[in-house]
């Protein structure tokens, strides 16, 4: 490890948001588009069937009405 990389170990936090801005600013838009799909995609997979139906009533109902 260098004495630089050493230096960030005390705010790493800082670290961390640098390079997520660095990451998030080399995408277009297509990748940042899939990236959100599939983060929110696997953020809602966790869901049990009675919270994922409880967050999309308190956000878009509609989707739950029968077609």
């Amino acid at each position: 490890m260098t004495n630089n990389a050493k230096s960030w170990t005390t705010d790493l936090n800082s670290l961390v948001e640098k390079y997520a801005e660095q990451i998030m600013d080399s995408m277009d838009m297509k990748t940042m588009e899939q990236f959100v799909f599939d983060t929110l995609h696997q953020q809602y997979s966790c869901y049990s069937e009675e919270e994922l139906i409880n967050e999309v009533k308190e956000t878009y109902p509609e989707l739950l009405e029968d077609n």
